[in-house]
Order: structure tokens, then C-alpha cells, then sequence
């Protein structure tokens, strides 16, 4: 009998993302100890020449500069997936028959998913 191959523990090192690439980046540090923040979009502002896994990064939420980010925990996003909302809105949106365009299909899906989220009015106050 044959035994199976085995798998190797480590993965291969990343690529550095190129200057001004959108990733999402998670803190480790920021994730072994529960922080809800630990996970942010980032676009990548230099890499470090002299650091071959590192690389400087802007979290778009905040503005705030992340200096030498390990490219290990950087995930490219794919132009692709921040345009599939777009790309899956449905043109009938309006839901009474009429085609709109992908644009309109979208805000509309967006206006939609805003009052779906919104919370609940607050009751009347009685004098």
C-alpha cells in the first residue's frame, strides 16, 4: 500500500504587492488578542526596498500609515471582486418591470440595502 504524499505546513511566500495596489491586511498582533479592527483595506504606499517582505501601507478608513507590513498577511483585491456589486446588481431593481442601467441598478441596491439597515424610529414621546 502507498503512502500519501505529505503536505507541508509552511505557504510559500507572497509576492509584494506593487505601489498603489488595493489589499487587505490583517494585524496579527491585532488578531491574536480579539481586537475587532484586526482586518483593514489598504492601499499600498511603497514597499521596502531593503526589506523584501515588507511594505509601507495607508488604511483608507483612517488614513493612518502602516510602516513595514509584512507582505505575508496582505491579500491583493482583485479589481474584479470590488466590482461585483456592481456587475450583479439586477436591472429591474426598481421591481416594476422597467430595465435600468447597471449604474442605476446599483444605487438603487444600495438604497434599498440602506433602508433594510436602518434602525427603527424611536417612539413618540407623550407630554
Amino acid at each position: 500500500m502507498q503512502q500519501p504524499a505529505a503536505h507541508s505546513a509552511t505557504t510559500p511566500a507572497s509576492a509584494k504587492p506593487a505601489r498603489g495596489t488595493y489589499v487587505l491586511f490583517r494585524d496579527m498582533d491585532r488578531y491574536l488578542t480579539g481586537n475587532p479592527d484586526h482586518t483593514q483595506i489598504c492601499k499600498v504606499l511603497a514597499d521596502s526596498h531593503y526589506l523584501e517582505d515588507k511594505a509601507d501601507l495607508l488604511v483608507l478608513a483612517t488614513q493612518e500609515v502602516i510602516r513595514f507590513a509584512p507582505v505575508v498577511f496582505m491579500r491583493p483585491l482583485h479589481p474584479a471582486e470590488l466590482m461585483h456589486d456592481i456587475d450583479t446588481a439586477p436591472l429591474d431593481a426598481l421591481g416594476d418591470g422597467r430595465l435600468m442601467t447597471a449604474a442605476g441598478a446599483w444605487l438603487a441596491a444600495q438604497a434599498r440595502q440602506t433602508k433594510t439597515n436602518a434602525p427603527a424610529a424611536l417612539p413618540a414621546v407623550h407630554d
